[in-house]
């Protein structure tokens, strides 16, 4: 239990334990699409998807329950207000309810934001910690949601979708702002740079980066979308090709 719950500050980015866990959780969630998109019915999909979301969302609430019986629950940096911590408990409705428009709006704030976690980390625990357990699950489940919904619900995404995706993360900001100043806390990092070694360290200062990232967000959304586009129409002509050979032989 001491191994589980006591800090030991051993996570280092780019590290073999990285590396390792990062191939394992990879691996995972190529495993999950593949059986979504090839195995499982529509019932199982949809099942299936949801139970890993509600593992996800309920490490958010065990990471509470640890912290208030072991006595080091700081509401300055506890609550499921930073992006990726909110984005579990939403996505188990819009999975469940394969809604396109509500997945389309997220999933530039999970592929854009989100999945950068994975490479970045801001990590300090070491495994078995909880918090190493819990920000991989979180993390990778948040990510196969995201592409579990191009892949095996074969979403599609629109142009609009990144304004309507943009402007969100910013009404999200002005609601998390006055919190941070109320609390003294810094949830989705609006009022200082995240922890380790991030793309953060890439931008300026405080409050000079706030700025930037209207840019930056932008530009990543925007490519998320051109990459997205070409990698679908790309399967299709694939696609179209494989079965006009087939036809023709």
């Amino acid at each position: 239990m001491d191994a589980f719950l006591l800090s030991n500050g051993g996570f280092i980015n780019y590290s073999t334990e990285h590396g390792l866990t990062f191939g394992l959780w990879v691996s995972f969630c190529i495993l999950v699409l593949y059986l979504g998109r090839n195995v499982w019915n529509q019932e199982q999909q949809q099942r299936n998807i949801t139970i890993l979301l509600i593992l996800a969302a309920s490490t958010q609430i065990m990471k509470i329950v640890i912290k208030l019986w072991d006595g080091s629950f700081l509401i300055t940096h506890d609550l499921p207000l930073h992006l990726c911590n909110m984005l579990p408990f939403v996505m188990i409705l819009i999975m469940w309810q394969k809604n396109r428009y509500w997945w389309a709006f997220f999933f530039f704030w999970i592929v854009g934001g989100s999945s950068h976690s994975l490479f970045t980390t801001s990590l300090t625990e070491s495994f078995p910690h909880y918090e190493n357990i819990r920000y991989w699950l979180l993390h990778s489940i948040l990510v196969m949601s995201a592409l579990y919904g191009a892949i095996v619900y074969r979403f599609d995404l629109e142009k609009m979708d990144i304004i309507r995706s943009w402007i969100g993360i910013n009404l999200l900001a002005v609601i998390i702002y006055p919190i941070n100043v109320w609390l003294g806390s810094n949830y989705v990092y609006l009022n200082g740079k995240p922890p380790g070694t991030t793309f953060y360290d890439l931008l300026g200062p405080w409050p000079d980066y706030i700025l930037q990232l209207e840019f930056v967000v932008l530009l990543i959304f925007s490519l998320v979308y051109v990459i997205f586009k070409l990698i679908r129409n790309g399967i299709s002509s694939f696609s179209i090709n494989v079965v006009k050979r087939i036809q023709n032989s």
